[in-house]
């Protein structure tokens, strides 16, 4: 592979840039080095790899053969019932309108962003955003058109950008003013091929690296199997840094061996912007604030001193039960016999170990473990709980002695919920920036009509113009409109020409992530039995026939058809023709039947709930 990769030395010969580009990438290469010495110094990266090592049990080396080196992740469980709570919910977008005129076009814009989340496997970046966000505090997105996707039409695109491979200005002070940076660098090894089809000018130029000035993946060097020899590593560390020009306009240059591959001034179409509303396409969502950067810090930080004091009491622990199970022994000086070698005194079974004086030795008994050690570590537990917001009921656990009505179990979780709650909100207050560059993406790049997929119950096709976007009628007020007459309260403005005016569609974009009630059917289905002895005015609020749907439908119990309980077939009945029975007279009136009680299959125990 590399003989096809590495050509002769008459043909690397790069091409002379000029010295503009030449200070240009010096200029780069700069602003690179200070943002990285800006984080080197916070020692967010050591910081970084020792939450990646607590979450993967990477901790509690044994520091000498008697170290238990005990390890009891509380962590791990932590981060991913907190992760299943935000993700595992049904999403969708919400856009509305800022003006009259565009509101008819709220519901094509809606479609099409939660196509485009399609697309983008929504819930599986999601879910590695947010173990981004709560292991190591920040998650990084990006927002850019794929141009070769959707056979060619291209797709608004958002990538998750690890927080590593993120290089904002130094002086970015919080995570909200992100846009009041002077520059966004986005650093990441490539692969030569990769970097050949992207930048067929000057790509074909790039050499392959060995080593970065930092470790852009936060692995360890034993895992870096790419960069093990010059032999194997086919790629080089491409450097994608966004500036501002003086008129405050937004443009991208990428680095690579000190080489300008792209400027997208030069490259761009002439009053063009690469981003319509000059925003860095990049969105940052923390999980804790640290106070004077925009970085952030995640649970798994806050959670490191409980983590290692439970491990601490587990070593106790383990070391007592050794002592009990293989105790040290006291051996007199006379009890050394020819070929006693104290040091093969094992616990290995059939020894025979030679004694001058077998009643010289004597084990020492080893003192009990303080019942203060196991008493501390639950505590410590309860600690693990209370620092995360995550109490035993929301990971499933038992929620406390008579505990069992839905109604109280949801008010138990809702109150152990605050944090995740809170943290639920943060993410779509960040994903309200990031849909909003993916409209600009998809207002910029797609210029012609399409049919999009609805998703539900009822899937469907809508066909989407973005186009029409672009021009939107602009709607002033009716002066002169009034109650009596009856012309519309709004109308569209006329120029000089009688033609109407347009702008471009604005929205308020909103990501829905569900409800806070818990979906699963047990849940549901306890709540049904609740309510189901509920009369609101004499009328009861669930009814036997909707109770019998749910575990059909929804439960899968095979129950028989209830117009069958309605009406059950009776073998006694009277055929036509048959007398009536002895004792009752012909043309009496039959005895009226007693109301429909709920069938004898709904009389469950109130304790059981199907799973």
């Amino acid at each position: 592979m590399a003989k096809t990769i590495d050509k002769p030395k008459e043909e690397q010969v790069i091409p002379e840039q000029t010295e503009k580009q030449k200070q240009l990438a010096q200029d780069i290469q700069d602003m690179f080095r200070g943002a990285y010495q800006a984080k080197d110094q916070m020692d967010l990266m050591n910081i970084w790899a020792r939450c990646d090592d607590y979450m993967h049990n990477i901790q509690n080396e044994p520091e000498t053969e008697e170290d238990p080196g005990s390890v009891t992740n509380i962590i791990k469980p932590i981060i991913d019932s907190e992760i299943s709570d935000i993700v595992d919910k049904p999403f969708s977008v919400d856009a509305l309108g800022r003006e009259p005129s565009d509101h008819m076009f709220s519901d094509d814009v809606q479609h099409a962003l939660n196509f485009v989340l399609d697309k983008n496997k929504f819930k599986v970046k999601l879910t590695h955003s947010e173990h981004d966000r709560l292991e190591l505090g920040t998650t990084v997105v990006k927002v850019y058109t794929d141009h070769e996707a959707l056979n060619g039409r291209g797709l608004p695109t958002f990538e998750i950008v690890s927080p590593a491979n993120f290089f904002p200005d130094p002086k970015w002070t919080a995570s909200h003013l992100l846009q009041e940076c002077e520059f966004i660098i986005h650093a990441v090894p490539r692969p030569l091929s990769w970097i050949r089809r992207m930048f067929p000018k000057w790509g074909k130029y790039v050499k392959r690296q060995v080593s970065w000035p930092y470790d852009p993946t936060l692995d360890l060097d034993t895992t870096r199997t790419d960069e093990v020899s010059p032999v194997t590593s086919q790629k080089a560390l491409l450097i994608e840094c966004y500036m501002r020009d003086e008129n405050g306009d937004i443009f991208c240059v990428h680095v690579a061996n000190n080489i300008v591959l792209e400027d997208s001034r030069d490259d761009g179409i002439v009053g063009e912007k690469l981003q319509r509303r000059n925003q860095f396409p990049f969105e940052v969502i923390i999980c804790f604030p640290r106070r004077g950067t925009g970085w952030g810090m995640g649970d798994v930080e806050y959670l490191f001193p409980t983590q290692d004091l439970i491990n601490d009491m587990d070593d106790q622990i383990i070391m007592t039960a050794r002592l009990m199970g293989n105790p040290q022994m006291a051996i007199g000086l006379s009890a050394a016999g020819k070929g006693f070698d104290a040091r093969k005194w094992t616990n290995k079974p059939g020894l025979r170990i030679p004694f001058r004086d077998v009643t010289a030795f004597k084990p020492i008994v080893p003192v009990n473990v303080s019942s203060d050690i196991p008493n501390r570590r639950e505590k410590a537990f309860e600690e693990a709980n209370i620092i995360s917001g995550r109490p035993d009921v929301n990971r499933g656990n038992t929620p406390g002695s008579g505990v069992t009505a839905a109604s109280a179990i949801i008010a138990l979780q809702q109150a152990g919920q605050k944090t995740v709650v809170h943290k639920t909100e943060m993410l779509k207050q960040g994903w309200t920036t990031i849909l909003e560059l993916l409209y600009d993406e998809m207002v910029t790049n797609w210029n012609e009509a399409m049919w999009v997929r609805i998703n539900g119950d009822k899937p469907d096709f809508k066909f989407i113009d973005p186009t029409k976007l672009s021009e939107v009628p602009i709607m002033i007020p009716n002066l002169e409109a009034t109650a009596d007459n009856g012309m519309d309260t709004v109308k569209q403005l006329l120029d000089d020409s009688g033609a109407v005016m347009t702008r471009n569609a604005e929205f308020d974009l909103r990501l829905s992530l569900g409800n806070g009630l818990p979906t699963d059917k047990a849940f549901i289905y306890q709540t049904l039995l609740d309510l189901a002895k509920l009369n609101v005015e004499g009328k009861a609020v669930i009814s036997w026939q909707e109770l019998r749907n749910y575990l059909r439908d929804q439960v899968g119990i095979p129950l028989q058809a209830d117009s069958q309980l309605q009406n059950p077939a009776n073998p006694m009945a009277m055929q036509p023709g048959m007398p009536p029975p002895q004792g009752m007279p012909m043309g009496a009136p039959q005895p009226t039947p007693a109301p429909a009680m709920m069938p004898p299959q709904l009389n469950l125990m109130q304790g059981g709930a199907p799973r």
